[in-house]
């Protein structure tokens, strides 16, 4: 007969693992920028200087490298030949681009959230954020916190982790946008319809209209921006 030994693993406090650390100084760096350029405090265009932001951040260089090659690759900021690293600029075919893929997910969004059996305490949630959107009382930039928590709402009634994810990297630049008033506050208005058309579908278990009335608000956004952004010819 054979006799088989145990296999003793090792107990996890002899693993090799490095300690948590609650934020690095290089994380700290990249949120403060990120955050300084969504709510538009650098402007588009702006030359990033290393060590001027290491200065007024005080910190080494180190990390504030770090962080731009992040926002880099995030988009947020760009290479502009000689000048260096600049904030990024939104150029008109940016622009087109970046709605065309959130036309495609708040429609797919809003269709999953309509053929969903969704939590009552969702549609209440939506139906209470639309209500605070009609109320006239809220300023640009309140409206636009409250609007953002409304299609936050539909993405999470999708139920579907990638389409939430992605509409998420898509909302920092609308961001951007509103904190430098690009969007016009007629816009805000005439968009009051389209949202309720989108919560009357998902209520009635529509997916395919509420597919349509999502993607034709997305539509007619970008449209208006674009029109407003040729005309006063804030883009590159």
């Amino acid at each position: 007969m054979i006799v088989r030994k145990d296999l003793t693993l090792p107990s996890a406090s002899h693993l090799n693992l490095k300690p948590v650390v609650a934020q690095s100084v290089a994380e700290e760096v990249y949120q403060r920028l990120r955050q300084a350029i969504v709510d538009g405090d650098i402007g588009p265009g702006q030359r990033l200087i290393e060590r001027a932001l290491a200065d007024s951040l005080q910190v080494s260089r180190t990390p504030v490298r770090e962080a731009l090659k992040q926002l880099t690759a995030e988009g947020l900021v760009s290479v502009d030949g000689h000048r260096g690293l600049i904030v990024a600029r939104l150029s008109i075919e940016f622009i087109q681009e970046a709605y065309q893929a959130r036309e495609v997910l708040e429609g797919l969004a809003a269709r999953l959230a309509a053929q969903n059996r969704y939590d009552p305490e969702d549609m209440t949630k939506l139906e209470e954020t639309l209500v605070k959107m009609e109320s006239g009382s809220l300023s640009y930039k309140e409206f636009d916190l409250v609007h953002a928590t409304f299609h936050d709402t539909i993405a999470s009634m999708s139920g579907n982790s990638y389409v939430i994810r992605y509409l998420q990297d898509l909302a920092v630049f609308r961001t951007r946008m509103v904190s430098l008033e690009w969007i016009p506050k007629i816009r805000v208005h005439a968009s009051l319809p389209e949202h309720r058309k989108i919560v009357d579908a998902i209520r009635e278990g529509q997916p395919d209209e509420a597919e349509k009335q999502a993607r034709k608000h997305v539509m007619n956004t970008r449209q208006t921006l674009i029109n407003r952004l040729t005309a006063d010819n804030l883009t590159e």
